[in-house]
């Protein structure tokens, strides 16, 4: 039998209710006890808890990335997309390959005599390296090796001096003075070791100064010191060298760079259509700009196949047009350095704007692009070699483009739908079995101008949506005054039922999905939105405890 005694309601979360139940189980029987009449010695208690489950509240900068909102003085947002990206590599222009150079010299066909101490041989070498389609004069290494691998079978130690003059750092030839065990034709002696190369400056014009890709280098054999004299003859190899120039990388090149033809065919999210899963929406007004930066000492011509605007959601596709850009040849400068390698180049800058005047650029954003996708092709020194073997480049610094977009949140919207989610959590809930017959409200204070459609998804662990509950009704819309910004938030409140197969696949909820449909009112008129636009959502359990 139950005692029939006077509800209470207390206002607490089902886990502050758990912490407590020993506490409100000695007040409920004291409350018994003085005020009810004793009917059997076995009573029971249902008792009524209310307690908040999930907060969220949603402003714009929850839908939009705040790195994409600007505010006015007024408060009035807009979106601002700033995206720079590289169509150009060093790789596109140049690659120094692996360089394998031997070296061997055969004494004259008559006998010598070499005493100690004595250089008996100075070589001189030019090599070109495999640089194809470029005519490199100069290059500043960032990182690389020179290996050295020498071969003595004469009958005395021998000191080989290898340099390459015109390699220098800090004004210090590039220099490698090692020694060679004495030896013989049949037992050889070997030297081999590896040096770093960075940091070197290079004239790659060879010795004569007037090549390119050509690295001179010299050899020179000096006999032991404190050896003794000892005979040539003209079967004897004085030199036997093999010399490896590995991963060679420049930051810096000077020349004629060739004539090269890139085909640059990317995507770039916008960030703009992530959270907005569908219907329509007219904009105010769209503003990008256009910007090409050459920072490589080249002329370019530039040729944009093609932007589109990719919806895939919907399966729309709407190509950009402008005469002055697409599909139209535009010829950019070179950039200049103050000086040689000034590791400071003034680029060339080139600057289109695209508005509603000149372009479909509303169109393309107003179909709430996932991605921009564009084809572009860049050709390098068009007109040929009319530098005089001047152009240069840096590795950091080459080809950039860069697209900013102002587009005002002045819109309307039919159908559109945004979507977000909310942690969600119920602490310790391991002993709910208690608690029977419940209802979630969901309570919204509105402060949007427009009425929302809504429905929340139960997400668990593994991303899956375990059950939907359907929202009955509309979240009205904020009041707004005559000139259609808001003046006082409007709260509703909606139950949403919970049996017991619904209540089990809550307390596995980690997260819940909310999908919001909209229409702007008096579509299509325009609506602004501003900073302080917010939608306040709570979910608030409402159950029976049994205490038995």
């Amino acid at each position: 039998m139950k005692r029939n005694c006077t509800n209470s309601q207390f206002f607490f979360s089902y886990l502050q209710f758990m912490k407590f139940r020993y506490f409100l189980f000695i007040i409920s029987a004291a409350a018994v006890f003085f005020s009810c009449k004793k009917v059997n010695e076995n009573p029971q208690w249902d008792i009524e808890v209310l307690g908040p489950l999930a907060h969220a509240s949603l402003g714009i900068n929850q839908l939009i990335s705040d790195t994409l909102l600007a505010t006015d003085v007024n408060g009035a947002l807009s979106i601002k997309i700033d995206t720079t990206y590289s169509n150009f590599t060093l790789d596109s222009v140049y690659q120094v390959p692996d360089t394998f150079i031997k070296t061997s010299v055969i004494f004259p066909a008559f006998p010598s005599t070499i005493t100690p101490n004595t250089p008996f041989l100075s070589n001189n070498n030019n090599v070109t390296l495999g640089v194809p389609n470029v005519q490199l004069t100069n290059a500043n290494i960032t990182s690389g090796f020179i290996k050295l691998e020498f071969k003595n079978t004469l009958q005395s130690k021998i000191f080989f001096t290898y340099k390459i003059p015109k390699a220098k750092k800090n004004g210090i030839p590039f220099t490698i003075t090692v020694s060679v065990d004495s030896a013989s034709l049949a037992s050889p002696s070997y030297f081999s070791d590896t040096y770093d190369f960075s940091g070197y400056s290079l004239d790659m014009t060879g010795s004569s100064g007037t090549l390119f890709n050509t690295i001179s280098y010299n050899v020179e054999a000096r006999s032991d010191p404190n050896g003794q004299s000892f005979a040539l003859f003209g079967s004897d190899t004085l030199i036997n060298l093999k010399t490896s120039l590995i991963q060679i990388v420049p930051d810096y090149a000077k020349g004629y760079l060739g004539q090269t033809t890139i085909i640059d065919n990317k995507n770039i999210n916008l960030g703009v259509g992530g959270l907005i899963k569908g219907g329509n929406i007219k904009l105010d007004s769209v503003t990008m700009k256009f910007d090409i930066t050459n920072y490589v000492g080249a002329d370019l011509q530039i040729y944009l196949n093609q932007v589109l605007s990719v919806n895939n959601r919907q399966g729309n596709v709407i190509p950009l047009s402008n005469s002055n850009l697409i599909r139209h040849y535009i010829n950019i400068n070179r950039a200049t350095e103050p000086y040689f390698a000034s590791y400071s180049p003034v680029p060339f800058n080139y600057s289109i704007i695209l508005n509603k005047g000149n372009s479909n650029i509303t169109d393309l954003i107003e179909n709430i692009p996932d991605i921009l996708n564009y084809n572009i092709n860049l050709k390098l020194n068009p007109l040929g070699n009319i530098s005089g073997n001047s152009d240069f480049v840096y590795s950091n610094k080459l080809v950039d483009t860069r697209i900013q977009i102002d587009m005002p949140l002045s819109f309307s919207a039919n159908q559109l739908v945004f979507a977000d989610t909310i942690n969600f959590s119920i602490a310790n809930a391991t002993n709910f079995d208690p608690i029977g017959p419940s209802t979630i409200y969901l309570i919204a204070k509105n402060g949007f101008p427009f009425d929302l459609d809504m429905m929340l998804f139960l997400i668990d662990k593994n991303n899956a949506i375990t059950d939907t509950l359907l929202v009955p009704g509309l979240i009205s819309s904020a009041s707004v005054g005559t000139n259609a910004i808001v003046t006082n938030p409007i709260t509703t409140k909606i139950s949403i039922p919970i049996d017991a197969a619904r209540k089990s696949r809550l307390l596995t909820t980690e997260r819940i999905g909310i999908r919001a449909k909209f229409n702007s009112p008096n579509y299509p008129q325009l609506t602004q939105l501003y900073s302080n636009y917010r939608l306040d959502i709570k979910l608030i359990g409402d159950g029976t405890y049994y205490i038995r």
